[in-house]
C-alpha cells in the first residue's frame, strides 16, 4: 500500500521511513529468532528419534509461529519507541505535528501490513477466514496498535525512575481495583424486584446487547486513545536521563 507522494511533505516522508527502517529490522530479527529457535527444537527430536517424515512433516508448522511474532512486534515497536522517534525528530528538525502524522501513517500502513501478512502466513495452517472474521481482525489489531501507541507516547513524557514506578505501579492498582469491583458485584443481592433494571428484560440489558452500543463505545474509546496520543506526543520533551 503506497501513500501519495504528493499527499506528505518531506519530512513526513523521513518519519515513515525511519518508522518502517527500524520495525523492518525489528520483525526481521525477531522473525529469524523465532524460526531458528523451532527449527532447532525440530533438529533435536530428529537427533533423537532419527524420523526425516517427521522432522519435515513438522517444518511446514514454522510459518505458523510467525504471526504472533510479527504482531507482538508490531505492538512493541508502538510501546517503546515514542522518545526515541521524537528525539531523532527533533535532532533532525522535524516538528512534533510531523512527527505525530508521520507515525500515525506509518502505523496504519505497518498495521494494515502485518494483518496481510499474517493472513498469508495462516495458509500453511487453514484456509482463510471470511471477510468479517478478517475484517475484524485487523480492526482488533489496529485499535490494539493505537492503545499502544497511546502508552508509548505517555512513558515518552516519563523518565526511567518514572517509567519504572507508573510501568509497575498501575497494573497493581488495576489489579487491585478490579478485584474489588468483582467482590462488589458478587455481594450485590439484586432481587427480582429490581429485574427492570438489570433483568433480561429491562433497558440495560437491551441497550448492552445492541451490537450498535459496542461499536459507540469503540468509537469513542478510539477517539480518546488518539487524543491523548497527540496530547501526550505534543508535550514531549528531550530529556536528560
Amino acid at each position: 500500500m503506497e501513500v501519495n507522494k504528493k499527499m506528505l511533505s518531506h519530512e513526513q516522508r523521513l518519519v515513515i521511513t525511519n518508522v518502517f527502517h527500524r520495525l523492518g529490522w525489528a520483525l526481521a530479527v525477531a522473525a529469524a529468532w523465532a524460526v531458528g529457535v523451532v527449527f532447532l527444537g525440530y533438529f533435536v527430536e530428529l537427533l533423537i528419534d532419527h524420523r526425516v517424515d517427521s522432522f519435515l512433516v513438522s517444518l511446514q508448522g514454522i510459518p505458523g509461529v510467525l504471526p504472533p511474532v510479527f504482531t507482538m512486534i508490531l505492538l512493541g515497536y508502538f510501546l517503546i519507541t515514542a522518545y526515541d522517534d521524537f528525539k531523532w525528530t527533533i535532532q533532525n528538525g522535524i516538528s512534533r505535528k510531523t512527527l505525530w502524522w508521520g507515525r500515525l501513517i506509518a502505523l496504519a500502513l505497518a498495521t494494515v501490513g502485518i494483518w496481510v501478512v499474517n493472513n498469508l502466513l495462516s495458509l500453511f495452517d487453514h484456509p482463510l477466514a471470511s471477510w468479517q472474521a478478517m475484517g475484524m481482525q485487523l480492526l482488533v489489531l489496529l485499535s490494539s496498535t493505537l492503545i499502544f501507541q497511546m502508552i508509548g507516547n505517555g512513558f515518552g513524557l516519563l523518565n526511567r525512575t518514572w517509567k519504572w514506578i507508573v510501568g509497575i505501579g498501575l497494573p497493581i492498582l488495576f489489579i487491585i481495583f478490579l478485584v474489588a469491583l468483582i467482590r462488589a458485584m458478587m455481594s450485590l443481592n439484586i432481587g427480582y424486584q429490581h429485574n427492570e433494571w438489570i433483568g433480561p428484560n429491562s433497558a440495560l440489558w437491551t441497550i448492552l446487547s445492541s451490537s450498535s452500543t459496542w461499536w459507540i463505545i469503540w468509537g469513542i474509546t478510539m477517539v480518546i486513545v488518539i487524543f491523548l496520543s497527540k496530547f501526550f506526543n505534543d508535550k514531549m520533551q528531550l530529556r536528560r536521563d
